[in-house]
């Protein structure tokens, strides 16, 4: 990445900054937390509130802080086909957004994850989970696709994202 894409990723990813680092709290779970080099990114599930909590930047200073309830992101659970086990949510910020993914080749039993940074459909920048494959990382989306079902959001076809029920 060049150096003015590297400014204009950060400007972007510093929308809605927040002043305190902190993990996740008592009452939530860690689902996904891996290392971008010196910046982490970390999403916290509350099952009960039936939201989750991202947070991107520095380990002691976030730049960004987001809370969103299950209705307003989108959990793409791994349709059961390939060869890769994957899946992948997307955290809205305005017009921009922050897709979590992880993946399990099969075959060679490699894990990897990132974040794709996208503005309406434009991928901004794409980062890869430094400490995907060492054990560093927290990589379990799939505790949110099982949370967000057992508060009534469910997909017709595997292809599909989770939605608010009823589905038939």
């Amino acid at each position: 990445m060049s150096y003015p894409s590297q400014i204009l990723v950060a400007a972007f990813l510093s929308v809605a900054a927040s002043p305190v680092w902190a993990v996740c709290a008592g009452n939530q779970e860690t689902v996904f937390s891996c290392s971008l080099g010196a910046k982490r990114v970390e999403l916290c599930l509350t099952p009960a509130e039936g939201r989750v909590t991202y947070r991107f930047g520095p380990e002691h200073a976030p730049e960004i802080e987001l809370t969103r309830d299950f209705g307003e992101i989108t959990m793409q659970p791994w349709n059961g086909i390939g060869r890769a086990i994957w899946d992948r949510v997307t955290i809205p910020n305005g017009d921009f957004s922050y897709s979590l993914s992880w993946s399990l080749d099969k075959i060679n039993q490699e894990v990897s994850g990132g974040i794709d940074v996208a503005r309406g459909d434009t991928v901004l920048a794409s980062l890869t989970c430094a400490d995907a494959g060492e054990g560093g990382a927290i990589m379990e989306l799939e505790t949110l696709s099982i949370a967000m079902q057992d508060a009534g959001f469910c997909r017709t076809a595997t292809y599909e994202a989770l939605r608010e029920g009823p589905c038939e």
